[in-house]
């Protein structure tokens, strides 16, 4: 027997050195630490008890105990270190010194057991047969030791079922299992050692073979369920620790797996799997988070696949609370940014009607001035107050333009025109401004160019008079010349291409990014005499860009610049522009030259403005006309106007006080007026036309809406209210003068 003993004491110290060799192989971090101290205070005591096994002596005996007690003391202490690491329990570093520093007490206390009684109480040694034997009774700190190991065993072994229990990996559930079979094998061998009444369990330790038992089941912890692979080991802490609550799911629905911060938010994941992976589903098809504690979570799904095949489900459940806060508060923002643009546009309206509304007055009479006066000294005055009211007038149309822009409310409307009358209108604009500062001003067009074309005329005028009026702004001397060329893209479009160039200053290279800033000009210091506000490049760019084209800037610092562009137009008609600068001289309108363009006896209007003057304004530019031009100065009296005559045309204004021009014009349509407008049909033929100072973003769209026909913005030009004219009455009552 003795022979065996000694065999089974063998292959007990193989098997904890093998284990040794695999946690030394597969070291990475503090559960492997653990791992290998226990491994080696189980060596230790394995090799102590083995030379206490053959020992003969009394003297030799002691020596082993004590050899054997170098390694028992710290086996227990390292296994428990080993499993709260397994678990990830946060034990106290004091703690651990405690537990640490008993051991070390009891070490010191066996080492003096011959001296004192604290440990083994009357020791006899003696030899039965080849084992020697050891008899002793135990000692209050061996009773200590005793409780010590039970309570490490207990507790070990609770926080492992612990573990098992809220692990959801089968995988890891296996590994703990054989875990738990090691320390439960060692366990039980260590307590049955304590009571000593079998033969065998006298003369042998019957912890050793516990210690080897579990080697085994640490092996297949190790080989079959990875408990040395670290990273594995890392990744499901690391799930079950985040923040964000993960649960992975099958094809069919079952939930293999939950981490704790999912088991958290969803209690029913212990009973309920089906509803709660349904409410992540339709949060998911709804795009709408999921309240859980007055905090909002977003699930994402996302598909686990392995080799190609789909094998599991994951949804990923993050706390978005600060992400919907973020994108609540924004949209508060977004609305007060709103209500303020609103109150913006209702001040730029409110501003646009109050100034143009005393513009349309001084440049009404000066207009009439420039039309009924012979005295040169007065035609001068006369002229440098329409100069000053046009810039006046520019300006405001610049702001007024800008904002539209910024509203995303300003658009191309395409429509037919003529592009010699395009031309004509800048030659007439721009050749007085361009003679007065002893400037050559040019006109070049292609005469092949297509005459009758389809664009937005309006945008086209007022970017080419931008481009013109800053070159003549910014040449002192010199010449200002346009450029008009097209290449042909189809039977129907052309490429219809501008370009505009000056003598002027030019521009520095590192003032190119600043051209198209609002409200910002290039050297301020040295320009400021010249006026403008700066928002003129900055409109072209927009409009340019609305017309899927862009400006083209070639300057040279001292010596000039050349602004081009290309926008494409659909074509009317292909007869030719020809000689434009026989076109020019034909259709240019000189200064004190005016002629009406029509007389219209026969014809009634009707007038509506609240302001006297503006209807003055009206009154004398149609004087030559011959028109017979009626006035109502509120909605109430141009209702009962319209009640008692006929009209061919009603201008309207908007902003009127006691009624606006909106709910004027719904009244007077809905009046029995208008069955007795002469039309056969009993429909009016009058024309309704809104006359106002409101030329903000939107306007004419307003009042087409309304069910005006027309739009007409103060204040008026003289030759655009006879053309508005002519093409709303009747043409059996009106007589051409040769003038259009």
């Amino acid at each position: 027997m003795y022979q065996v003993v000694l065999i089974i004491q063998c292959t007990c110290i193989i098997a904890v050195l093998c284990e040794i060799w695999i946690v030394l192989k597969n070291w990475h971090d503090k559960l492997h630490s653990y791992l290998f101290l226990s491994c080696i205070a189980t060596l230790v005591n394995s090799i102590g008890y083995l030379l206490e096994l053959l020992s003969d002596s009394e003297e030799a005996y002691y020596m082993a105990l004590k050899a054997s007690w170098v390694g028992r003391v710290w086996i227990s202490f390292a296994l428990f270190l080993f499993i709260v690491e397994l678990v990830k329990l946060k034990i106290p570093y004091v703690v651990r010194i405690i537990l640490g520093f008993i051991n070390v007490i009891q070490f010191v206390i066996i080492l003096l057991t011959p001296k004192t009684g604290l440990y083994y109480l009357n020791p006899e040694f003696k030899m039965d047969g080849d084992f020697p034997d050891f008899q002793f009774e135990a000692g209050p700190m061996q009773k200590f030791w005793k409780l010590l190991l039970v309570g490490y065993i207990i507790f070990g072994l609770f926080l492992l079922f612990r573990e098992v229990y809220r692990e959801k990996d089968i995988v890891g559930k296996k590994r703990l299992c054989t875990v738990i079979t090691a320390i439960f094998v060692e366990s039980a061998c260590t307590i049955i050692n304590m009571f000593r009444s079998v033969r065998f369990l006298q003369v042998y330790d019957l912890t050793m073979i516990g210690f080897t038992i579990g080697a085994v089941f640490i092996f297949v912890a190790i080989f079959k369920y990875n408990l040395m692979d670290t990273e594995s080991l890392v990744k499901d802490y690391m799930i079950d620790e985040i923040s964000a609550g993960v649960i992975a799911a099958d094809e069919d629905d079952n939930v293999d797996f939950y981490n704790k911060t999912a088991l958290s938010l969803f209690p029913e994941l212990e009973t309920d799997t089906h509803t709660v992976l349904r409410k992540l589903k339709d949060s998911i098809s709804s795009d709408e988070p999921i309240s859980i504690s007055g905090r909002l979570y977003s699930p994402e799904e996302k598909i686990i696949e392995r080799n190609g095949s789909r094998v599991e489900k994951a949804y990923v459940l993050v706390d978005s609370t600060g992400h919907y806060r973020h994108i609540r508060e924004l949209e508060e923002q977004k609305q007060i940014a709103n209500n303020a643009n609103k109150a913006k546009s209702v001040f730029l309206a409110n501003m646009s009607h109050e100034i143009r509304t005393p513009i349309n007055a001084v440049l009404g009479m000066d207009e009439m001035i420039l039309r009924e006066s012979s005295e040169d000294h007065i035609l001068s005055y006369a002229s440098d107050i329409q100069s000053a009211g046009r810039t006046l007038l520019s300006i405001i149309n610049d702001i007024l333009d800008l904002s539209k822009i910024e509203e995303g409310k300003m658009e191309i409307l395409p429509a037919q025109y003529e592009l010699s009358s395009l031309i004509n209108d800048l030659n007439n604009m721009i050749r007085d401004r361009a003679e007065k500062k002893g400037l050559k001003f040019e006109i070049t067009a292609d005469p092949k160019t297509p005459h009758l074309l389809c664009g937005d005329e309006i945008r086209i005028r007022q970017i080419l008079l931008n481009l013109l009026t800053n070159a003549v702004k910014y040449t002192p001397k010199g010449s200002v010349s346009l450029f008009i060329k097209f290449d042909k893209i189809s039977d129907d479009e052309i490429s219809l291409a501008f370009c505009v160039s000056d003598t002027g200053m030019g521009m520095k290279e590192e003032d190119m990014d600043r051209l198209f800033a609002p409200f910002e000009r290039i050297e301020e210091q040295k320009n400021r005499s010249i006026e403008g506000t700066g928002l003129g490049m900055s409109i072209v760019k927009q409009f340019l860009a609305l017309m899927d084209s862009k400006l083209e800037v070639h300057s040279v610092y001292g010596q000039g610049s050349d602004f081009s562009f290309e926008i494409t137009q659909k074509v009317i008609s292909w007869d030719e522009l020809g000689d434009l600068a026989g076109r020019l001289k034909s259709l240019t309108v000189k200064k004190g030259a005016y002629r009406e363009l029509f007389h219209a006896p026969e014809c009634r209007i009707l007038v509506v403005d609240d302001t006297d003057i503006n209807l003055l304004v009206i009154t004398a530019m149609l004087k030559k006309t011959e028109l017979k031009v009626d006035t109502a100065s509120s909605g109430t009296q141009a209702i009962n106007m319209a009640e008692s005559n006929n009209y061919d045309v009603i201008f309207i204004d908007h902003m009127m006080p006691d009624m606006d021009g909106i709910e004027t014009l719904r009244r007077i349509k809905a009046g029995d007026a208008l069955k007795n407008s002469g039309n056969r049909d009993g429909e009016s033929t009058c024309a309704y036309i809104a006359l106002t100072a409101n030329a903000i973003s939107g306007a004419r769209e307003m009042y087409l809406k309304a069910g005006f026909v027309d739009y007409l913005s103060k204040p008026v030009d003289g030759r655009r209210l006879e053309e508005t004219l002519l093409k709303y009455l009747p043409e059996d009552k009106v007589t051409l003068t040769g003038s259009a």
